[in-house]
């Protein structure tokens, strides 16, 4: 198990998680690993608004983060990675 990626219910279950919190848009790039039998690490883009500033970006980022682990309390290790969705940037 150690070094798999998560099942596909987990999977399907982070973005769940992640996708509920209000200022997260979208996952951009999900990627799992077991580090262990209950460590799983979560390393994630989520796109943000363009128009977010600091503080709301880390409240976003913080409570993804509790949303994860509610979710899926395995998810020991996590990492998130905020970015601008330039797919729905206009120039």
């Amino acid at each position: 198990m150690i070094g798999e990626s998560a099942l596909p219910e987990e999977v399907a279950a982070i973005h769940t998680a992640l996708l509920s919190t209000p200022g997260v848009d979208r996952v951009i790039h999900l990627r799992t690993m077991h580090l262990g039998p209950e460590d799983l690490l979560v390393v994630a883009k989520i796109a943000i608004a363009a128009r977010d500033n600091g503080a709301t970006v880390a409240a976003a980022i913080d409570d993804a983060e509790a949303r994860l682990r509610q979710a899926l309390p395995a998810a020991r290790v996590v990492y998130l990675e905020p970015d601008i969705d330039r797919a729905t940037v206009t120039a």
